[in-house]
Parts: C-alpha cells; sequence; structure tokens
C-alpha cells in the first residue's frame, strides 16, 4: 500500500513578481530615506558656516573707518607718523660747529727747568641760544709740537674715552687742564728715544672737529 504524504502547493509566479516587487520597494524607499537624511545634515552644516563666516566677516575691522589705525585723523591728511619714519620728536640740542669755539692757552709765557706747563683747553657756545657741546675725554687732545716736530700727544697713550654731552647757556665758557710733564710721545704710545730740550713750543687744542689757534711757550 503506498505511503500517504501531504501535498504542498507551490507558489505560482506571480506571486513571485509580487514579492520581489515589494522587497525592491521597500529597499528603494530605505535609500531615499537615507539620501534625504544626509542632504538634510549637509545643509545644516552649510548654514552653520556661513553664518560662522559672517559673523567673522562683521566682525573684522573696517580699514576705511575713521577709528581705524590706519587711518589719518582730520586734517593730517599726507601728514607722516615719527614713529613710522624713524625720526625722532625730540628737537636736536647739539650746538651747530659754527657755535664752538676752541681755545688753547697756557698758565705762563716760560718755564724754568723743573717745572711742567699748565696746558688749558677752553670751549665756548658762540650762538644765542643753549645746546649741548660733548666735552667727552674721547673727545679732548692736547697737542705740543716743536716747528715739524710732533712731541706730544695726550692721545698716544690715552686708555679709552668717554662722551659727556652738556649743555652750555649762550656765551658760556668751560675748561679742561692738563699737565705736560715734558715729556715725548708717539702714536699707539709706542717707545720714544728722548725727551724735549729747552726751547719754543707750541700748544693746540682739539675738542671733536673743532681746533684752537696755537698757543706758543718756551722750556727753560
Amino acid at each position: 500500500m503506498a505511503a500517504k504524504g501531504s501535498s504542498r502547493t507551490q507558489p505560482s509566479k506571480a506571486v513571485y513578481r509580487r514579492r520581489r516587487l515589494v522587497l525592491l520597494l521597500a529597499v528603494v524607499l530605505m535609500l531615499g530615506v537615507l539620501i534625504w537624511g544626509g542632504s538634510a545634515l549637509a545643509g545644516a552644516l552649510r548654514s552653520d558656516n556661513d553664518a560662522s563666516a559672517s559673523e567673522a566677516f562683521l566682525a573684522a575691522p573696517d580699514s576705511s573707518s575713521p577709528s581705524s589705525p590706519q587711518s589719518s585723523a582730520p586734517g593730517s591728511a599726507g601728514a607722516s607718523d615719527p614713529a613710522a619714519s624713524g625720526k625722532s620728536e625730540e628737537p636736536d640740542t647739539k650746538c651747530p660747529p659754527a657755535s664752538v669755539k676752541v681755545a688753547a692757552s697756557t698758565d705762563a709765557p716760560a718755564y724754568p727747568a723743573g717745572s711742567n706747563p699748565l696746558l688749558t683747553l677752553s670751549v665756548t657756545n658762540t650762538g644765542t641760544a643753549p645746546c649741548e657741546i660733548n666735552v667727552g675725554t674721547n673727545q679732548m687732545e692736547f697737542i705740543v709740537t716743536s716747528g715739524s716736530d710732533r712731541i706730544f700727544s695726550s692721545a698716544d697713550c690715552q686708555d679709552g674715552g668717554a662722551d659727556l654731552m652738556k649743555e652750555f647757556a649762550a656765551g658760556a665758557t668751560e675748561k679742561a687742564n692738563f699737565t705736560w710733564e715734558r715729556l715725548r710721545s708717539a702714536p699707539g704710545c709706542g717707545a720714544v728715544a728722548s725727551n724735549p730740550n729747552p726751547g719754543w713750543y707750541v700748544f693746540t687744542a682739539r675738542l671733536g672737529e673743532v681746533t684752537s689757534e696755537k698757543a706758543v711757550f718756551q722750556l727753560d
């Protein structure tokens, strides 16, 4: 006897087509939702970035604004800025060379043996207004000559020097003294062979670029 088995009805082709169509529509719907969500997010990000850029632009200084550092004050168009040009606003207080007079003198016309001459450099402001003169030791020089022979210079063996700006009233005079010990010197403080002999000598004073007239004296 043949066994009884349960018979199953196979779905028709039309059922298969419907199932595939439903599945395809579900996939398309999910893709649409994902695409819409991504577009919305991108749009929101663009909006935020645009807002931030606008805020930054509005916050930036306007170079054409009167309060901008680059703009000139009213009525000063074309004026130069002393700080920008590197020029100091302070006036030049130095005496012009034409107002500086240097003189040379000695404390005696002649000196006996064993007596050392006192040489004096005098500087005068011959201008009509107060001004400053550099009377530092690196500006001064006491020079002794005999004919064409350069006997002595205080700059030969000077150890360093310094600037000293000093204010001179109009017509004011300042003096500096130097005792010459009858010694010969050489540039660079080199060695010398002999000392000066009795005779006539000339003292000349120099301060910066200004040189005095000659002062003549005698050594016994």
